[in-house]
């Protein structure tokens, strides 16, 4: 489809019934869920295991081939731990797995298709160890991670700093740095006085934001009509 089809109810209405699965099924899931949450499609997102919490504002894009987890294993006495900050972005295929602690920070934008986790999961020589060595990751401000990115264990990346699309991450990546390759490597130095223009800009009004974007679906869609949408759904023909 070249544009959308949709009338300006189906929009809102599938905007409720989003949201309404995102109360129902997948709050209860974490251990705490700021407000305001925007999840797309949120049947294609896991959240497995305790002490997952999220600030405010958490953004996250899935489809079905591209599936969201946040998972913590958390074997016998040594809880695990998932700490999100608000205004935070996921897209589809992202992986967090913690069996100690992962902690990413406010304003994270972090793309498709990124793993991030603290652990290997199993050693070199014993690979059935039911609790095996994790080392905390920690993702500071304003960070960029780009599609396909590996973040490994006890890695810290300071605020504002760019990980480059397909970079394995193994070593620390200094605040206002870009990194790229494998394994990834300084390619740049941002100027730490920025200006920078953040999510936590974009969704500083979480109010104001709702009402723009609505006047921008409202009228995006004008003039769709339902019989309009169906028939793009069943017979499609050129320009659609």
């Amino acid at each position: 489809m070249r544009r959308d089809h949709r009338p300006y109810w189906m929009h809102r209405a599938w905007e409720a019934y989003e949201n309404a699965w995102v109360s129902h099924f997948v709050k209860a899931h974490f251990e705490a869920l700021g407000p305001d949450p925007k999840i797309v499609r949120p049947w294609n997102m896991e959240v497995f295991g305790p002490n997952i919490r999220v600030g405010r504002a958490l953004h996250v894009v899935t489809r079905s081939d591209q599936p969201v987890s946040f998972t913590v294993w958390s074997p016998g006495d040594v809880p695990g731990s998932i700490t999100i900050g608000d205004c935070c972005f996921f897209a589809g295929g992202v992986r967090l797995l913690a069996g100690g602690s992962i902690t990413i920070g406010d304003g994270a934008l972090i793309a498709k298709s990124v793993t991030i986790t603290d652990s290997d999961w199993h050693g070199l020589y014993d690979r059935i160890d039911p609790r095996p060595e994790s080392k905390p990751v920690t993702i500071g401000r304003n960070v960029w991670i780009g599609d396909g990115a590996f973040v490994g264990k006890g890695i810290s990346i300071g605020d504002n700093a760019v990980i480059g699309a397909r970079s394995v991450v193994t070593r620390d990546v200094p605040a206002n740095t870009v990194v790229a390759g494998n394994p990834a490597r300084p390619v740049k130095e941002l100027d730490p006085d920025g200006p920078y223009k953040t999510r936590m800009d974009l969704l500083g009004d979480p109010k104001g934001l709702n009402a723009f974007m609505e006047n921008a679906y409202r009228d995006a869609l004008k003039g769709n009509s339902t019989l309009g949408w169906l028939r793009s759904r069943l017979w499609p023909k050129a320009g659609d």
